[in-house]
């Protein structure tokens, strides 16, 4: 079974006494174990029948107690076990049978709740809550599966999103749906009592993942982290994007922070810079924070070696990749 069934499945009224979330999705997981909370539990009475153990750190003798353990005034208790292994690791033979015998005859007061980032299929566990169709499969949604979601979500709200507009969110925010989510809401904030988002507004108000990293590197050679800064420009690097297009994102940042720190010189208010620079306001407020590690001086040296790096580059006068070390050092100093 998948996320979305099992959620209809919730909303429904039918409710197994197991489950096991499986898959990297963090976003789905979480939205089943809501949908459960909000049908099982009273909120008056949450924090004596709503436990979280981690698998890795509990017995599963633990586990069965609680879960055996009688509701306290209310008909349900939601027992919930993150980092399970159980179902993908080797388990001690007493421990093994002990969660057979449970799962073969669990109480009806309790919904407990496994969740882990994979399965093998060929353990006994495993068996046992496939047959049962306890399984949830949280993967990641890909391709239409994604779009749909969007789509979805869309209608949710009354409003729709053009092809174009939807294309670059995916391709900013990725397929992460926490990371989505959050990003929609903001869109949802945007375009108000509006009914159509468009790729000019995606465009001005999501920000990529790589643009988010530069954000930081940025940072961290504001305060002279070298360190960081480095292990940043690896992981950048590992994005699979060349060297040059990483060293105009830079010195696209150091440009817009210049500018910034001219809106202050000449006594612009910061309320209005957003406005006079056409940018974002909440991408001038990221600016703000960061122009306190840099003078113009600074910011105007950071451009001029952002220059030479390039021309050696482009005239292959040094490897792209160690420019760009060398150029973080340069930086630093």
């Amino acid at each position: 079974m998948d996320a979305a069934q099992a959620l209809r499945e919730i909303k429904k009224d039918s409710i197994f006494s197991c489950y096991l979330l499986y898959g990297e999705e963090k976003y789905l997981k979480k939205k089943i174990l809501e949908a459960l909370q909000a049908k099982l539990l009273d909120n008056e009475m949450l924090s004596f029948n709503y436990d979280i153990y981690n698998g890795k750190k509990s017995t599963i003798f633990e586990i069965i107690s609680r879960a055996e353990s009688p509701p306290v005034l209310s008909e349900n208790r939601l027992l919930v076990i993150s980092d399970s292994p159980y179902f993908f690791e080797p388990l001690k033979d007493r421990e093994a049978e002990a969660l057979k015998n449970y799962l073969e005859k669990p109480v009806t007061f309790t919904c407990l709740v496994f969740m882990c980032p994979t399965i093998d299929r060929r353990k006994k566990l495993t068996k046992i809550m496939l047959k049962n169709n306890w399984a949830i499969s949280c993967e990641p949604i890909k391709g239409n599966s994604l779009n749909m979601w969007i789509r979805k979500r869309f209608q949710q709200e009354n409003k729709v999103m053009e092809p174009e507009a939807q294309k670059l969110l995916i391709q900013r925010a990725g397929p992460n749906l926490e990371r989505l989510e959050n990003e929609l809401n903001k869109l949802f904030c945007y375009l108000g009592e509006e009914k159509v988002m468009t790729r000019e507004m995606v465009d001005q108000l999501i920000v990529g993942q790589m643009d988010v990293n530069i954000f930081e590197l940025v940072d961290s050679l504001g305060s002279r982290d070298q360190k960081k800064a480095l292990i940043l420009l690896q992981g950048i690097l590992r994005m699979n994007e060349h060297p040059l297009k990483i060293l105009t994102m830079v010195a696209r940042q150091f440009r817009l922070l210049l500018q910034v720190k001219y809106c202050l010189e000449e006594g612009i208010h910061r309320k209005d810079i957003a406005s006079h620079l056409k940018l974002a306001p909440f991408i001038v407020n990221k600016l703000l924070s960061q122009t306190e590690n840099f003078s113009i001086e600074e910011l105007s040296q950071a451009l001029i070696l952002a220059h030479e790096t390039d021309l050696k580059i482009k005239t292959g006068r040094q490897d792209p990749y160690e420019a760009m070390d060398l150029l973080l050092a340069d930086l630093m100093n």
